[in-house]
């Protein structure tokens, strides 16, 4: 069933509970109480008639996201009369639970106090909330669920005034009442609407998706990975649109290249400069559709400390030109100007693939002094330590870039793996592929050494996103995007 009944929390009593579980331990349930699976320690409990998934979780002092977990239900306002649930952590004794809910884009205090049957004035105070209309992606806030019961038909959309509209057009096209309506939106019809206002939709309108929508015209969704995003990582970024649009954005001064997979898919990958102070920073989002109309919407997004240790490097005398800026900074301006690249095809899928079986001797995002110096530095890859000759791998596929010996990297290889994702391996013995190849994922594109500016013989991995030096394991752990 759908989850239409929101208005109803824990409407059902302890004695359906009974009967509901006594259908699956009958001799257990003739004695009152609750039943538990003694193999796994969860409650069963039996959907009844008009129930729904929240009114469960209430009834249980649990959540709907545990319960679905449990139950592997995707979908959780679909659920069927007579369904067995699973429910873990069940308490009868205190209904409801309190939980710390991680903010995501779209989420405000209205559809949280919604979804979780309590009132946005309860979410702020309980969170010291300030301002509740800048909440951010990432901001940690404590919930306690099903503290409110609405009496009124709650929104269960949002719509947004397109030209041309007046209220009664947009309830006609959700079929709810005119009076609906305008109660929902505390409008008594004496005054008008106008192009971008955002309207509740009460009740469960025929044209929504039953989900609370929180997105301007021509957004419809938007998700962010991980949450909350950390210093020298990877975000992932995926939004649709109603129809064909061209997006573009900004973050922390960088472009943020977006790239549309059909008409209304858009997908994209930035990083976070390892060096980025902890805090809000706004991403902001741009939307052009063929009609010309550009339009957009900001979203903050919290960055945390990525807890980056410190190391001292010690270089022998023969070494110490390899520091001065006359040999570092025009290498580094090529270099950066190379792992900057964006290309719109792509090449990479999934997750990527070690380059090295050697073990890791240091660490991303490192902060780095060299003979004593100050501590400005950074670690800009991962080190695999091994022996001379020893493989290095492709991650994944892509487009040779670069090979050739250069001063302070050695001889040194860039893969272009499109979307902005670029890598490099530094100090090898031996390079085996040239500009313009093109390698696959596991083919071997050179061997370990210690050439340039080295101690030892390692491989150096090192991998820019959207121009930015980001920790290349996190893509061995999570595919992007």
């Amino acid at each position: 069933m759908m989850l239409a009944g929101l208005r109803r929390v824990g409407g059902i009593g302890i004695l359906s509970v009974i009967l509901a579980l006594s259908a699956v331990f009958p001799a257990a349930a003739q004695g009152g109480g609750t039943t538990t699976n003694p193999a796994g320690g969860m409650t069963i409990h039996v959907v009844q008639r008009d129930e729904t998934m929240f009114g469960i979780a209430m009834l249980y002092g649990t959540t709907v996201d545990d319960i679905a977990e449990a139950n592997g239900i995707a979908d959780p306002r679909y659920i069927a009369v007579g369904q067995r649930l699973l429910i873990p952590n069940a308490h009868l004794d205190s209904p409801g639970a309190v939980i710390v809910y991680s903010i995501k884009p779209g989420d405000t205090l209205p559809a949280l106090a919604l979804r979780y049957h309590t009132t946005a004035e309860i979410l702020a105070a309980a969170n010291y909330l300030t301002n509740p209309l800048r909440l951010y992606v990432g901001q940690d806030i404590t919930i306690n669920q099903g503290v409110e019961d609405p009496a009124q038909p709650i929104p269960q959309a949002i719509h947004y005034i397109q030209p041309g509209e007046n209220l009664a057009r947009v309830a006609l096209r959700y079929h709810v009442s005119l009076i609906d309506l305008l109660r929902a939106n505390q409008n008594t019809g004496s005054w008008p609407v106008f192009p971008g206002q955002k309207l509740w939709i009460p009740a469960e309108p025929e044209n929504s998706s039953g989900v609370l929508q929180y997105w301007p015209p021509p957004f419809t969704s938007c998700t962010l990975t991980p949450i909350p995003a950390v210093q020298g990582q990877t975000i992932s970024l995926h939004l649709t649109t109603q129809g064909p649009a061209t997006l573009s954005g900004t973050f922390l001064n960088y472009p943020v290249q977006i790239v549309t997979q059909d008409a209304t898919q858009h997908s994209a990958a930035f990083g976070i400069h390892p060096f980025t102070a902890p805090g809000i920073y706004p991403l902001v989002l741009t939307a052009v559709e063929p009609s010309g109309v550009q339009s957009g919407f900001t979203l903050y997004i919290r960055v945390d400390d990525g807890g980056y240790g410190a190391e001292e490097i010690s270089l022998d005398t023969q070494q110490q030109d390899l520091l001065t800026s006359q040999v570092t900074e025009p290498e580094w301006e090529k270099i950066a100007r190379i792992m900057s690249t964006f290309t719109s095809q792509r090449y990479f899928d999934g997750l990527m693939g070690l380059p090295s079986a050697g073990a890791i001797t240091s660490e991303f995002g490192t902060r780095r002094t060299y003979n004593g110096g100050v501590l400005n530095t950074f670690h800009s890859g991962t080190d695999f330590g091994g022996a001379t000759g020893a493989p290095v791998l492709a991650p994944a596929a892509g487009v040779v870039v670069l090979a050739e010996s250069l001063p302070v990297r050695g001889n040194a290889t860039i893969i272009d793996h499109g979307w902005g994702v670029v890598t490099g391996y530094w100090h090898q013995s031996e390079i085996y592929v040239a500009v313009g190849d093109v390698v696959t994922q596991g083919q071997i594109i050179g061997a370990i050494g210690s050439t340039g500016r080295v101690t030892g013989p390692h491989l150096h991995w090192e991998m820019w996103v959207g121009g930015v030096q980001v920790d290349p394991m996190q893509w061995v752990r999570q595919s992007f995007p």
